[in-house]
Formats: structure tokens, sequence, C-alpha cells
């Protein structure tokens, strides 16, 4: 089994006091509602709304932490900080992070496939 890249499923584990049932359902809800979180701050990026951007930011990476997804939650955590200091995000920091979501979702996925707990 490759290793995860993108997220460490042991984090997740681990808040779910090892139980993998829950640690699906969790990883299933995160596919389910990751879509329109990531589209509401795309939305608020393309608007340029700082306070729209920090809150949708704020909202994902508290979801993404969960999932141990770091890189990720650096980005957004970045983003965050740079709007609230500049007030705009750079022109290709949603495509960028748009495959940085993809990837996280793949990853989420496979973990809810092949994720057993113990590879910790």
């Amino acid at each position: 089994m490759p290793a995860y890249r993108h997220i460490d499923p042991a984090v997740l584990f681990r808040a779910t006091g090892h139980d993998l049932e829950m640690f699906r359902a969790l990883s299933q809800t995160y596919l389910d509602t990751s879509p329109a979180m990531f589209a509401r701050v795309g939305q608020a990026v393309r608007g340029g709304a700082a306070q729209a951007i920090v809150h949708s930011c704020h909202t994902l990476r508290g979801t993404a932490a969960l999932l141990g997804a770091s890189a990720l939650v650096a980005r957004l955590a970045a983003l965050e900080q740079l709007v609230r200091h500049q007030g705009a995000a750079a022109p290709d920091w949603l495509t960028e992070t748009a495959a940085l979501v993809a990837e996280v979702e793949q990853e989420v996925r496979r973990s809810m496939l092949e994720y057993t707990g113990a590879q910790e």
C-alpha cells in the first residue's frame, strides 16, 4: 500500500477513539461536505470578499485538520493570514488549492477502503 502524502489517517483514527466505523463515517462526511466548503472558498476568493475568505478558509481548515491534511491546512491558514493583512489572494491560489483538495479527497477515499488502524 503506498504511503499517504496528503493526509495522515492516524490523526482521524485517534480522534475517533480508534473506532474504525466512526473513522469511515467521518471520512464520508468530509467527502460529502468538502466540495461545498471549497466552493464557498472559491466564491469568496473570486468575489474578493475578505471576511468571507477568512471565514470559509477557517471552516474548511478545521475539517481538513481532522484528517491530518497538513499541507491543505497550512495553505488555508496562509491565505487567511494573507487576506487579513493584504486583503486578497494571489490569482493562481485557487487553481493550485483545488488540485490539493482533489488529492486530499482521493486519499480520504483510499483510506476508507484500506486503513485499518494497524498502521499506527
